[in-house]
């Protein structure tokens, strides 16, 4: 009598499940619901992942992780440039810094550049090791970026890797702003002929108007003498790995660059010809 009843029970609750399921899933399709499901479990676990850093700052904006390197770090941004040069995540003071996102780039919405910087202390902290891309050996070994956001993964496959100057003095009155977060549209051609020119070497990457850029900037020391401390950069440039697409990259097919555009300041420190010395300047156009 005692199974009888349970069995009974058992039942009702497999009915009432049932019943519950047919009017709950009712005119929805099966493939629309798992899609619902999975986003909204995706996005729990990312929000959680990083969650840490979310209630700890509320500047928070993405984590950078680079294979090779002991690059990993949350990512903070502010309408402050400035603060993060000389703050932590913590937001104390700190010499080191943080690595954070340009002011005038959407974090939400990814603009078609996206700009990180961090101090290069000639350690291996913040963005030092980005020097390591000045070697094409590296690259091959490491070609891709990690750079995600609090809601979902996000890799770059990094297409150039060049020396610039933030001190127009260095490079004949000079600066190219690699920092313009709007280099599609009309700046695209422009940009990417400029890019290129500079490339320490050419990858099989291909860069397209309808992509997004991620661009990493941090000082170096190579155009420094005895009596001058030069305000000179290395910037990685990557692009996002695009909805079905692999991230597998050729680097087999990365070739060094047998003259790149250099400042003309490094070309001097160097003692090598600057062959782009008459070239004609190039500004992004600036979008209201």
């Amino acid at each position: 009598m005692k199974k009888k009843s349970m069995l009974l029970f058992f039942i009702l609750i497999v009915t009432a499940a049932a019943v519950f399921a047919a009017y709950y899933f009712a005119d929805r399709p099966d493939e629309s619901q798992n899609s619902t499901i999975n986003s909204v479990s995706q996005t729990t676990a990312h929000v959680f992942k990083y969650q840490k850093y979310i209630d700890k700052n509320k500047d928070f904006v993405g984590y950078i992780e680079i294979d090779g390197t002991h690059i990993s770090y949350p990512v903070a941004q502010t309408s402050d440039n400035s603060f993060y040069l000389s703050h932590n995540f913590d937001k104390k003071e700190d010499e080191c810094g943080a690595v954070y996102m340009a002011a005038e780039c959407n974090s939400d919405k990814l603009d078609f550049n996206t700009v990180l910087y961090g101090h290069n202390w000639l350690d291996t902290t913040m963005f030092s090791e980005l020097t390591k891309y000045k070697d094409i050996d590296f690259y091959r070994q490491h070609p891709i970026v990690k750079f995600n956001s609090a809601f979902d993964d996000r890799e770059w496959k990094i297409f150039a890797a060049f020396i610039s100057n933030a001190d127009e003095r260095e490079d004949n009155g000079y600066i190219f702003n690699y920092i313009y977060p709007h280099m599609n549209g009309e700046n695209f051609d422009g940009y990417i002929k400029e890019v290129q020119k500079r490339a320490l070497y050419r990858t099989a990457v291909e860069v397209k108007e309808s992509d997004k850029i991620l661009t990493l900037s941090t000082c170096i020391r190579d155009m420094d003498t005895v009596d001058y401390r030069a305000d000179a950069r290395i910037v990685i440039v990557a692009r996002l790995v695009r909805d079905g697409e692999g991230r597998d990259v050729d680097v087999s097919a990365a070739k060094i660059n047998p003259s790149p555009k250099y400042p003309q300041r490094y070309c001097d420190v160097m003692g090598i010809e600057n062959v782009y010395a008459n070239d004609a300047y190039w500004y992004p156009y600036e979008s209201e």
